[in-house]
């Protein structure tokens, strides 16, 4: 099946043309592990996950790397102001490895609620500190660097080609508007490889010997040095958010290219923003809700992983709380339909090409969400339709095969009141049967009365 995905490099849907038949290298951009990640960070790792499994449906294999950093993030993208790791720990008085080791507990935890695949290669920045020594000496012998006070800085005028991914030549930089002013940069766009430890004596919690000094790598290049390692030159498919489309990318090919020579992905894919009640989500508008909020007022992770599916992965989602509630309502819906089918037969294949075309088709996971629906509404056998319905979903990953599975799973109360409903309806007490359904309403099952008899599911 041809796939056709929005490259951000080109600037148009291209079709997917792996480098090796039947294989994917995607390298996606991870957590700056300071704190806890919002919901909308969240959102960008469910539209990859769901890109990896649909490479996986379509009998491709997937070696999916992620980074986690843990150094080198500073306050400003630009390579000014303290370490995120650094400042986080020195407010919580905490070290960084310790801010570092609870908040990689904190994404790890977060994506398995959401049924979100482990990557093939979890790496942490500070796991390959040699390596990105080693890659910035490749960059120094081949002319691309200098020194400054502070550190050891990429000069991207020797690069014809750096911010193609952005069209920053097409863009009037300003310093002090895209990147902060340092008068010792030769160019606005240059970005640090390597920064020196302060001069003042302080010693940081995360810092090693270079042969340019002590001190720690910059943010782009754990990026450079993890793809290559892990996929080689170069790769399929990266990932990202669209606000790593004017700094974070950019740097992080130029370097790659400087190194190498080559091109260091074929497919750059970003996803747009999330946010909440129409505006940008931030700690300071008091709008920053992380997963811990939503499992706080009893919404499913999983919901909140359906809202995002029903939009485009390239358009920015707008988030309330109303609308989590009807994906929930979604959710469960289509958790009380699937119940009561009969064990899953054949996949209906009219219904399974149509979702293939689908997302197929850059992604589109709302248009996939139609034919799921679809499915449901159809008057086809249950059987076929459950089969089709969890074929579907091993793209999606709504875990509606674990959802069905723990659902049919009854209490003891449940079991003791509808037996005593159908003991009440055999006697046609009405009264009594609906009064024994209210009770069970209550503690969360719900109740069909079927040719068959009752079929009951826990909802709760």
């Amino acid at each position: 099946m041809k796939i056709l995905l929005y490259n951000s490099l080109t600037k148009q849907k291209e079709e997917f043309k792996p480098i090796e038949k039947n294989k994917v290298g995607l390298y996606t951009c991870g957590p700056t592990v300071y704190d806890y990640p919002h919901i909308g960070n969240l959102l960008a790792y469910i539209f990859w996950d769901v890109l990896k499994r649909f490479f996986l449906s379509q009998g491709y294999k997937v070696k999916h790397v992620m980074n986690l950093t843990d150094v080198g993030h500073l306050v400003s993208d630009a390579d000014e102001g303290e370490d995120k790791l650094a400042k986080a720990g020195r407010e919580s008085g905490r070290t960084a490895w310790q801010v570092a080791d609870f908040f990689i507990k904190v994404f790890k935890r977060n994506i398995k609620d959401l049924n979100i695949l482990k990557p093939t290669h979890f790496l942490r920045a500070t796991e390959t500190i040699q390596e990105q020594i080693d890659f910035v000496s490749v960059l120094e012998e081949k002319g691309f660097l200098y020194q400054t006070s502070d550190g050891l800085y990429f000069d991207t005028s020797k690069l014809p080609d750096y911010g193609k991914l952005a069209n920053l030549s097409q863009i009037k930089l300003q310093e002090g508007a895209r990147v902060a002013k340092n008068p010792e940069k030769k160019n606005p766009t240059d970005f640090a490889v390597w920064k020196f430890s302060p001069k003042d004596g302080r010693k940081r919690d995360m810092e090693w010997d270079s042969p340019w000094g002590v001190g720690f790598p910059g943010w782009h290049l754990e990026c450079s040095v993890m793809s290559q390692m892990m996929l080689g030159d170069t790769f399929d498919i990266h990932t990202g958010g669209i606000d790593h489309l004017t700094v974070h990318h950019p740097n992080e090919m130029a370097q790659s290219e400087a190194a190498t020579g080559k091109l260091q992905a074929n497919y750059w894919l970003h996803n747009a923003f999330n946010k909440v009640d129409g505006h940008k989500m931030a700690k300071s508008a008091g709008n920053f809700i992380i997963l811990e909020d939503i499992k706080k007022k009893g919404y499913w992770p999983l919901a909140y992983r359906l809202l995002v599916l029903q939009n485009h992965y390239r358009q920015p989602l707008n988030f309330t709380w109303l609308a989590l509630e009807a994906a929930q309502q979604s959710l469960k819906n289509i958790i009380r339909e699937i119940a009561f089918y009969d064990e899953p037969k054949k996949v209906i294949a009219e219904f399974a090409e149509k979702f293939d075309a689908a997302l197929a088709d850059d992604l589109n996971t709302a248009k996939g969400l139609a034919v799921l629906q679809a499915v449901i509404d159809s008057d086809k056998p249950t059987a076929d339709k459950l089969a089709t319905i969890l074929k579907i979903d091993e793209v999606l990953g709504l875990n509606l095969k674990e959802f069905r599975k723990n659902f049919l799973s009854l209490s003891s109360q449940a079991k003791k009141l509808l037996k005593q409903r159908s003991a009440a309806r055999e006697k046609k007490d009405w009264d009594l049967s609906d009064d024994l359904r209210e009770q069970l309403n209550k503690i969360g099952v719900e109740v069909q009365d079927t040719t068959q008899g009752q079929k009951a599911v826990q909802m709760k």
